[in-house]
């Protein structure tokens, strides 16, 4: 198994022709690069892949137009140049857990509106006036959809609403599952947590230098958890796989380790931190005890430094590091030292997306080209679509073939019962029984339980004999304390 990195950069603004701006495809735990993509600068968060592997696109925001580019895999240069009906800051998916791929885009603008599109037709679905300042981050998960804007406000909505509302023509915000106004100062981040829906939790970070952790039910809306206030303005958030700590990205080129339970020192029982509402506050580490300084060390405390990505690998024992210089370190949580260091880009790095394959996946293997690869996905649509365009749709989909059903076979399915009936057949002349008391089946001989059985009768009677004795020592004592 082989764990995938794709990363990208802002570029540099004054290049108009992004000569300098690439992204690349590379492995977490080997030195091999899987793909390298040309012309692809983005804004923070503005940049995603649709899925991994030959047939699979990466969708780029660019960050001072309103057009997206669509790369395919396997082509270093764009394969579309799809007009945009403003400059996107920031853009993610929603995939359905019984689809494959992603089936809605989700884009957030300059102007603080959020676009849903369809990525089988390209209608344009709804758009949504969910901020008055520029959006800096977008995540979905289970059927909420969570935006984060300069404006340092949080907006949940409900997958559901902005479908069934879908065609209104109003661009109002009035229909928002959930609204969250306790930062002060621009959103740099959004993170669900892989989990149940039960127990579905919302950790943010802002410029305000806190970390907020709201859980999220359909009952009682959005809580707020846990507060975390950082000792700097906090740039990025990484979470555990387990939700068993936060790794928070600061402005001055460090990372903070943020464990989510500890140890009582009194009672030496695991307790979680935070929750209720509680307010914990980080203090200085002196020592770096959970501080990694990699980037701060690389770039000798440069001013204007600080950490604008990070990710973790499935295990949790890999943090993926990305800093406003172009750099990225691969970093082992454990020891603290750098495991690789990744080719360096021009600008701030803007994504870094991290998956799980299998190390001889024929989807990466370059074996020529394929005609029947979808190359294009439907243009974007500038307009909300109306009720007449539902039923007139023009899906752009690859439908592939599947391999004939196995029947079911009455005389295989005999034999193997047959043969499977002989492992639990006694050829012996063994006279033993099975005892199925505790979980798990024995063989004992008649004669070995009825030596067992006087055995427990023997060592019962001494005991009641020892009891006896003891009750009337007891006594004895009693009455002579009693005396005296």
């Amino acid at each position: 198994m082989d764990e995938l990195i794709y990363y990208n950069a802002r570029g540099n603004p004054q290049d108009k022709k992004h000569s300098t701006a690439f992204s690349y495809l590379v492995s977490l735990h080997t030195t091999k690069t899987f793909h390298q993509y040309r012309q692809s600068p983005s804004s923070p968060n503005a940049s995603v892949n649709l899925s991994t592997g030959h047939g699979s696109h990466l969708l780029v925001a660019l960050p001072e137009k309103p057009t997206l580019h669509v790369y395919l895999y396997g082509k270093e240069s764009p394969e579309q140049y799809i007009p945009l009906p403003e400059i996107m800051t920031c853009l993610s998916t929603y995939k359905d857990p019984n689809e494959k791929t992603p089936s809605l885009l989700l884009g957030g603008s300059i102007s603080g509106r959020l676009y849903v599109w369809s990525l089988n037709s390209g209608l344009l679905i709804t758009v949504k006036q969910a901020h008055y300042q520029p959006l800096t981050h977008i995540a979905a998960y289970s059927g909420f959809i969570a935006t984060g804007s300069k404006d340092s406000r949080v907006v949940i909505h409900s997958l559901n609403t902005l479908l069934i509302n879908g065609c209104d023509d109003d661009l109002k915000s009035d229909n928002a599952f959930a609204i969250l106004t306790d930062h002060t100062l621009p959103i740099t981040s959004l993170n669900f947590n892989k989990g149940l829906n039960n127990d579905l939790k919302l950790v943010t970070s802002s410029l305000d230098s806190t970390v907020r952790v709201y859980s999220i039910t359909l009952s009682s809306q959005a809580k707020l958890a846990t507060t975390i206030v950082s000792t700097d303005a906090v740039t990025s958030v990484a979470l555990d796989p387990a939700m068993r700590a936060l790794y928070l990205g600061l402005n001055n080129g460090q990372i903070r380790y943020v464990p989510l339970f500890k140890a009582n020192p009194r009672t030496k029982v695991i307790e979680a931190v935070g929750g209720l509402g509680k307010i914990v506050t980080l203090k200085p580490d002196v020592d770096y005890l959970d501080t990694f300084t990699c980037h701060q060390d690389h770039h000798k405390n440069a001013s204007d430094l600080f950490i604008s990505q990070l990710k973790l690998s499935l295990d949790g024992t890999l943090l993926v590091s990305g800093d406003s210089k172009g750099c990225l370190f691969v970093v082992d949580i454990t020891t603290k030292q750098i495991r690789k260091k990744l080719k360096e880009l021009v600008g701030q790095i803007s994504n870094i997306e991290l998956w799980t394959i299998k190390a001889d996946d024929s989807k990466f293997d370059n074996s020529g080209v394929d005609k029947s690869v979808m190359r294009s996905i439907p243009i974007l649509k500038r307009s909300i679509m109306e009720e007449k365009d539902l039923n007139n749709q023009n899906l752009l989909m690859k439908l592939t073939t599947t391999g004939p059903k196995d029947v079911w076979n009455l005389s295989k399915f005999l034999k193997d019962v047959q043969s499977e009936e002989k492992v639990f057949a006694n050829f012996t002349s063994v006279d033993s029984q099975t005892i199925n008391s505790s979980g798990f089946s024995i063989n004992i001989d008649k004669t070995t339980i009825k030596d067992l059985k006087q055995e427990v009768a023997e060592k019962t009677s001494a005991f009641e004999e020892l009891k006896s004795k003891y009750d009337e020592l007891l006594t004895e004592y009693s009455s002579l304390v009693s005396k005296n």
